[in-house]
């Protein structure tokens, strides 16, 4: 069997054309509406552009990292073509770098991946599949730019306020917090790729739950079951008291990452709605205008005519 056949399953479908709003969150839509509104962020992202951070950040990895190709790490140099072909995604190049458990996208105009090596170390091959999906997910999408500069954009808010007195780090702090949101975000839409990846929540799943409190020596204690079990709980115990969203608000401030039971949450109930299997059909007419509809902007389900809140969640729905 070559290396093809074994991260590849035949039973996956390629999603060919498929469009970035045909999957994309609505929390990551209106984030990004709201950020592109603030004042300065134009000038700041022109800057980071211009000072060439990224390409910085592209010549420490060619030079710090392993490139992945057919001869180096071949079987992860498959899982990344299958979940091109499936994501409908071009290329992009693809390091192994000597580091925790992690992976990150970076390269706006050049796009790569990282995968960090205690991630290989700790997720099974399903489950790194699911990374590389997650990624590919944040180029797909648009948010290599933004992400990269959510990353380095302390530096230039240094400069920005050493400019201007003071004045542009008052306005960078706005923008600072914009991005911070932003990059929770849009890690909910990159984890919808990674499902239309797999088409199985299982690994997306698991990989999750590793990123919470996996080990390597423990791995065989974990249960997904119980995991979904605790996302699910979360949600009844917490969402529905204004007090807890507050409190909720204020332990992810600064976090680059929603929870992982948050995410694993939006997963579990995105994959029963009508959307999800509308994409797997190929039926994207009319999906991408659905996404700036009357969704759910926690689970993403379409709303009836004149429903106030989600039928699968309650969740208060727009109001347009």
């Amino acid at each position: 069997m070559s290396i093809a056949e074994m991260v590849v399953k035949p039973n996956r479908v390629s999603l060919k054309g498929l469009p970035p709003m045909a999957f994309q969150h609505p929390l990551d839509l209106r984030a990004t509406e709201n950020l592109r509104k603030i004042k300065g962020f134009d000038w700041l992202t022109s800057k980071f552009v211009e000072y060439g951070i990224e390409r910085i950040e592209y010549v420490h990895h060619v030079g710090g990292a392993i490139r992945v190709g057919p001869k180096q790490y071949s079987k992860h140099y498959a899982m990344l073509l299958a979940c091109c072909e499936i994501l409908d995604v071009p290329e992009p190049e693809l390091y192994v770098m000597q580091a925790g458990v992690n992976a990150y996208t970076s390269g706006h105009n050049h796009p790569f991946i990282v995968l960090e090596t205690g991630l290989l170390e700790l997720m099974e091959d399903d489950e790194v599949m699911a990374v590389i999906s997650h990624e590919l997910g944040h180029i797909k999408c648009g948010h290599v730019l933004y992400k990269t500069m959510a990353r380095g954009i302390k530096p230039l808010l240094e400069i920005a306020g050493k400019a201007t007195l003071g004045v542009g780090g008052l306005v960078g702090a706005s923008i600072e917090a914009g991005l911070s949101a932003w990059n929770r975000r849009s890690e909910l839409s990159a984890d919808r790729a990674a499902l239309l990846v797999m088409q199985d929540a299982q690994p997306c799943i698991t990989m999750l739950m590793k990123l919470a409190g996996g080990t390597e020596r423990h791995v065989e204690w974990l249960d997904a079951e119980q995991f979904l079990n605790q996302a699910r709980a979360y949600k009844e115990g917490l969402d529905d008291k204004m007090s807890d969203r507050f409190y909720r608000f204020i332990a992810n401030m600064g976090a680059s990452h929603p929870f992982a039971v948050e995410r694993s949450r939006a997963l579990d109930e995105w994959v029963s709605s009508p959307q999800y299997n509308q994409v797997l059909l190929g039926n994207y007419s009319g999906i991408a205008q659905l996404s700036r509809a009357r969704v759910c902007p926690t689970c993403g389900q379409a709303a009836q005519e004149g429903d106030k809140f989600c039928s699968n969640d309650a969740t208060p729905l727009p109001v347009h």
